[in-house]
């Protein structure tokens, strides 16, 4: 009987070899080169499906605060431009002046919703008391609306509105709801 060899137990049962013509067919051959079995690919299927599971929703989360940004970010250029036209044509802006100072945004009156995906900009103005003010309104994809209040002489104001269904410059109050900086 053989005894243990450098690479394993002695082979019991060795291999027929089965030969069609001139060529020798190896049953045990076919094993070898099948490739991943079952098992191993639906590990592999398994561990995709876990990273998939765990990274949709971190990239979702990312993904909605981009979409504010871009509302807050068009409603910033417009009122730099509503403070050009102040500035250089001693005028207040309207929905009119504003469109020729800044063409790459579509300036809607103050009661259409304005989504910022399609760069539009929702405008009201009006005076309280003896003090003209302006309201420029942006709704970002996520669904939270955003406005930015400009009185002469005063410091910009911001508001933020979470998951409005409309997103215009005249539903809001000039005199209340503000602050300094976005919410």
């Amino acid at each position: 009987m053989c005894g243990w060899g450098a690479f394993g137990p002695p082979n019991l049962f060795p291999v027929q070899r089965v030969t069609e013509g001139a060529a020798t067919v190896n049953p045990d051959r076919q094993r070898d080169e099948a490739g991943f079995t079952l098992v191993e690919l639906l590990i592999v299927v398994g561990i995709i499906g876990v990273l998939i599971g765990v990274m949709v929703p971190t990239l979702l989360q990312a993904r909605t605060p981009a979409q504010d940004r871009q509302a807050q970010n068009l409603l910033r250029n417009s009122l730099t431009a509503a403070k050009s036209i102040g500035t250089s044509d001693g005028v207040e802006p309207t929905q009119a002046t504003l469109a020729t100072e800044e063409i790459g945004v579509s300036f809607m009156d103050g009661t259409t919703t304005a989504p910022a995906g399609t760069r539009n900009v929702s405008v009201a103005n009006g005076v309280v008391g003896t003090t003209w003010y302006l309201v420029l309104a942006s709704q970002s994809t996520s669904g939270r609306c955003f406005a930015v209040l400009e009185r002469p002489g005063q410091s910009p104001q911001f508001q933020r509105v979470e998951s409005s269904p409309t997103c215009r410059a005249a539903q809001f109050d000039s005199t209340t709801g503000w602050s300094s900086a976005w919410p």
